[in-house]
C-alpha cells in the first residue's frame, strides 16, 4: 500500500514516442483522461501495473464502480495507440546451409520468400547465420515488431505468424522463440528482453538433416495435394501421389496412383494421369497417360500416350495415339498421328493421319551429327522400316514394310527397298 495525497501526481504513464500524427492525438486523449481521473479520485491507493503494456497506474483500494471504468479506458486507449505504433514490421530473413534445399519443385527459402512477399513489412534483410549471431542487436527496431525467420522451413505461413502476434499482444508477451527455447526464429517486440517462452507448431520444422528433411517433405506433399484436392482434381491416393508446388492442375483432372508430376508441368481439366513421371510437360484436356515417362513434352487433347511411351522434348498432336514401347525425341507429331508400338521418332516432323508401323525407326544419327526426318501427311510406313535421316517423305507415300529408306519419297509414291525373297526347296536327311 501506498499513500498519496494526488491521484494525479501518483499516475505514471509511460508511452512509446509517437512516429505519426495519429498517436501524437491519441496521447493527448490519454493525457485528459488522467486529469478527468484526478479531479475524481483523492484516496489511498495501491499500485497495479498492467501486463499487457508499459504503463503504470496507482488504483485506488475503493474505487468506484465508475472510476475502475475510467482506469480500464485509459488502459485500453493505451493498448490501441500501442497497437497503431507496433503496427510497423521489422522482418530478418536468416539464409542457413539448407535453405537452398530443393523441396517438392523450390528451393526451401522460396517458399518462404514467397509467403511473406506482401507481408506489410517496410524493412527486411536476408543475412547469413553467422553474420546474424555476430550481431544480432542490430537487426532489431526499437519501434516494431521484429520477426526473424529462417529460411530452412518451408512448411512456414504468413497466417501462423500473425496468429502470433496477436496472441502475444492478447497475452502482453513480449517475446517468443519460434519451434525450440533456443531457435533463432522468433518474435520480438521492440528492443523487450528475451522472456524463455517458445512455442512449438508444424510451421516451424526446420530442414537440418535427412530426417527432419522427410518429415517437411511429406507434411509439404500432403498440403499440396490438399489445396489440389479442394480445388476439384479427382486424386484417388495421397499416399502414392506426389505433386510439386510449381505443378498446375485444373479442376476434373485426375491423378491415379503411382504418378509424379515434376516442375512447371499443365494439367488440364478432363485429363487422366496414371502411374507416370511428368516433368515440366503439358497434358491437355481429355488426353490420358499410363505408366509413361514424359518430359518438356506437349500432349495435345485427346490423345494417348502408352503404356510404357517415353517422350522427351515431344508435341504430340490431338487424337494421337503413342503405344506401349515408343520413344519419341524432339520430334512433333501433328494430329492423328499413330505410332502403336516398339518405334523410335528422333528429330522428325510426321503429317497429321500417318501411320507409323510397328519397330520402325528414325535414324537420326550418323555417328557425329543428329539429322531431321520429315513425313508428309496420311502416309503408310510399314513395319521394321528404317528412315536414314536426312530424308524427306511425301504426302499420302505408302513404304512397303522391312524397307530401309535412304532417298527421298515423292507425295502419293510406293517405296519398297527390301531383299527379293528367294525359296529353294531343301531336301533334309530323314532322322
Amino acid at each position: 500500500m501506498h499513500a498519496v495525497t494526488d491521484v494525479a501526481s501518483a499516475i505514471k504513464v509511460e508511452i512509446i514516442i509517437a512516429t505519426s500524427f495519429s498517436f501524437f492525438f491519441l496521447s493527448i486523449s490519454i493525457s485528459l483522461f488522467i486529469v478527468s481521473l484526478s479531479n475524481r479520485c483523492n484516496t489511498p491507493c495501491r499500485k497495479y501495473i498492467t501486463k499487457n503494456c508499459n504503463i503504470q497506474i496507482i488504483m485506488s483500494a475503493n474505487f468506484t464502480k465508475r472510476q475502475f471504468v475510467w482506469l480500464l479506458k485509459i488502459k485500453y486507449l493505451y493498448l490501441f495507440s500501442y497497437s497503431v505504433v507496433m503496427e510497423k514490421y521489422n522482418i530478418v530473413f536468416i539464409e542457413t546451409p539448407f535453405s537452398k534445399k530443393s523441396i517438392l519443385g523450390r528451393r526451401a527459402e522460396d517458399f518462404i520468400l514467397r509467403e511473406f512477399a506482401s507481408f506489410d513489412s517496410k524493412d527486411g534483410y536476408i543475412v547469413k547465420e553467422a553474420v546474424y549471431k555476430d550481431a544480432e542487436g542490430d537487426y532489431f527496431m526499437p519501434n516494431a515488431i521484429n520477426i526473424v525467420l529462417t529460411l530452412d522451413a518451408p512448411l512456414l505461413r504468413r497466417s501462423t505468424v500473425e496468429d502470433f502476434v496477436s496472441l502475444m499482444r492478447h497475452k502482453g508477451i513480449s517475446s517468443m522463440r519460434l519451434g525450440a527455447r533456443d531457435a533463432i526464429s522468433r518474435i520480438r517486440i521492440g528492443n523487450a528482453p528475451d522472456e524463455g517462452i517458445f512455442v512449438k507448431d508444424a510451421d516451424f520444422l526446420k530442414i537440418d538433416s535427412a530426417k527432419t528433411y522427410n518429415m517437411v517433405y511429406n507434411l509439404l506433399k500432403d498440403r499440396i495435394l490438399d489445396a489440389h484436392l479442394t480445388n476439384g482434381v479427382d486424386i484417388v491416393d495421397k499416399a502414392t501421389v506426389f505433386v510439386d508446388d510449381t505443378v498446375l492442375i485444373e479442376a476434373g483432372a485426375q491423378i491415379l496412383p503411382f504418378s509424379r508430376l515434376e516442375g512447371n508441368s499443365v494439367v488440364k481439366s478432363g485429363a487422366r494421369i496414371s502411374a507416370s513421371f511428368v516433368r515440366n510437360s503439358v497434358v491437355e484436356s481429355c488426353a490420358l497417360v499410363d505408366y509413361s515417362h514424359i518430359v518438356d513434352s506437349c500432349v495435345r487433347a485427346n490423345a494417348t500416350v502408352g503404356p510404357f511411351a517415353r517422350l522427351r522434348g515431344a508435341q504430340i498432336g490431338e487424337h494421337c495415339r503413342i503405344g506401349d514401347f515408343v520413344e519419341i525425341k524432339a520430334s512433333k507429331l501433328m494430329d492423328g498421328v499413330k505410332a502403336s508400338h516398339l518405334s523410335y521418332v528422333g528429330d522428325a516432323e510426321v503429317g497429321e493421319g500417318t501411320n507409323v508401323g510397328c519397330g520402325t525407326v528414325f535414324c537420326n544419327y550418323d555417328g557425329k551429327d543428329k539429322h531431321k526426318t520429315t513425313v508428309g501427311s496420311k502416309c503408310f510406313i510399314g513395319a521394321n522400316t528404317n528412315l536414314i535421316a536426312p530424308v524427306v517423305v511425301g504426302d499420302n507415300a505408302f513404304i512397303a514394310a522391312g524397307t530401309t529408306v535412304t532417298r527421298d519419297v515423292g507425295d502419293g509414291s510406293f517405296t519398297i527397298g527390301r531383299v527379293r525373297q528367294d525359296t529353294k526347296t531343301i531336301n533334309r536327311p530323314q532322322a
